[in-house]
């Protein structure tokens, strides 16, 4: 199946996602009963991302136009149906045990775990935070996995492609899934979102430039934390995404680790109806020792997941003249300068073959260069706080003195690599990589930052010379703007 993006959209148009047989029949018997309190469902319709999707979708749908309030929890979904529309849900919803075949039912089946395990690990940390409504966590976690989902019903084959790239050629899996699918599952999340009105929560989780806001931050390590506890407890990606959980809620790591594991476990029990083996079992694996710490040049340091990648992404002449002709034509697509910026960055990481690309805008209060719009990071939460402080005469803030830019590689990288701050060499984690600043009207406006994310997979002249000329046709279709304005559309 060779779908594009908006194809895939129109193939699933309000197709629901099939549930549970066992949330049928908790639904049958909800309904037996006479005054039964909502709360009594509650449970059973968390233990099923599907019936959570069409519940939202319903009471989205329900209220649109007539309320100034999104339907954002499971409570307000049921609350806003009634009783007579919750009764009909039985007879309405498909069950995944009947409907799907059995390599998409197992597959579905991973991603309701993973999503549910999401969930509550992100539940758990929003009641640390005492957020005041931990049920749009909740809620809005479950849903970053809409596209997956979809996904697995009706080519579970594609995603099983994406892990054995993963695991056979050791690349990022946002990375895979461009690869084999020619978009992101994310993607595909964002335009189902947008086009259901699903909650704004959900939105900014998708969007990784919003790690800065701590809701949607959280949400993004849980959903990380799921995917690399079914993998591996105790590999590097899933240590570093625990790491920066204590971190961001200033908490002792022991103490964090020691809490997740016994969610993980509590998860297990609850998900039996999953059929599928869950992530806690994967705790009871004795992690292998570390090995000896060795001295290493730190110049040539890299990601162990991404060292030996084989594959690097193939450049798309196409996207590239397609984004030139964009920015050179008489009528701009948009005025919206996030709206534009995102098709630069697309661009870019289409047509040059990149796998991260920032627009990080100017921020002269506090003397820093943060995130605007990220493209290609696989959710990755660090990078996904990316910035950069220019209060030292390092490479960036010489960069932001006029417009200018500056790749290192393997042919320079003795030369510029002292000038990078130590922070920005841990966050990027990589070696390689270009960069541009932006000015309009001869006012600093920002920067872009591009990389090929791991070592094997160098930047070259040419590729230097597209992203110079791209930017710089960028800057002067930026100029031709009414305004700056970085609201999202």
């Amino acid at each position: 199946m060779n779908l594009s993006l908006d194809e895939w959209v129109k193939r699933i148009g309000h197709k629901p996602v099939p549930v549970l047989e066992a949330t049928i029949s908790a639904l049958r018997q909800y309904c037996a009963l006479e005054n039964a309190p909502v709360s009594d469902l509650e449970e059973a319709v968390e233990l099923d991302p599907g019936l959570v999707i069409h519940l939202l979708r319903l009471g989205n749908a329900k209220t649109s136009g007539s309320l100034s309030t999104d339907i954002t929890t499971i409570p307000q979904a049921l609350m806003i149906l009634g009783i007579e529309q919750v009764n009909e849900l039985p007879q309405r919803l498909p069950s995944i045990e009947k409907a799907l075949k059995d390599a998409a039912r197992i597959r579905l089946l991973k991603t309701f775990s993973r999503a549910y395990h999401a969930a509550r690990q992100a539940t758990r940390w929003a009641i640390q935070r005492r957020d005041m409504t931990p049920e749009e966590v909740f809620a809005a976690t479950q849903l970053h996995f809409l596209g997956e989902m979809y996904v697995a019903m009706y080519a579970p084959g594609l995603l099983d492609q994406v892990d054995n790239m993963r695991r056979e050629k050791n690349i990022a899996s946002e990375e895979a899934q461009f690869i084999v699918l020619g978009f992101t599952l994310d993607q595909l999340t964002a335009k189902l979102a947008r086009l259901w009105k699903l909650p704004d929560l959900l939105l900014e989780s998708l969007h990784p430039e919003n790690a800065k806001f701590p809701r949607a931050y959280g949400i993004m390590l849980a959903v990380q934390l799921a995917r690399g506890a079914a993998l591996d407890w105790y590999g590097e990606k899933t240590c570093n995404i625990q790491e920066q959980a204590a971190e961001w809620l200033e908490t002792e790591l022991d103490q964090l680790i020691t809490g997740t594991h016994i969610l993980a476990v509590d998860v297990a029990h609850e998900s039996i109806p999953y059929e599928v083996a869950p992530a806690a079992l994967g705790l009871a694996c004795i992690p292998p020792a570390p090995p000896a710490e060795n001295e290493t040049d730190e110049t040539e340091s890299s990601n162990d997941d991404d060292h030996d990648a084989e594959i690097c992404l193939m450049p798309q002449v196409q996207a590239l003249k397609l984004l030139l002709g964009i920015l050179t034509q008489k009528k701009l697509p948009t005025e919206n300068t996030y709206e534009l910026i995102s098709h630069i960055l697309k661009g870019l990481h289409d047509g040059i073959g990149l796998n991260r690309v920032v627009f990080a805008r100017l921020d002269t209060e506090n003397k820093q260069l943060r995130a605007e719009k990220i493209i290609g990071v696989d959710n990755d939460p660090l990078f996904s706080r990316f910035a950069i402080n220019l209060d030292a005469p390092y490479l960036f803030s010489r960069l932001m003195e006029k417009s200018q830019a500056v790749l290192i590689n393997d042919q320079n990288r003795t030369k510029f690599w002292p000038l990078v701050p130590k922070e920005f060499q841990k966050l990027i984690n990589t070696n390689s990589f270009m960069a541009m600043s932006f000015f309009v009207n001869n006012e600093a406006v920002g920067l872009i930052y591009a990389d090929r994310h791991n070592s094997a997979c160098q930047i070259d002249e040419r590729s230097y010379h597209y992203f110079k000329t791209a930017c710089k046709h960028a800057a002067q279709a930026l100029q031709r703007l009414p305004k700056l304005d970085f609201s999202h559309p």
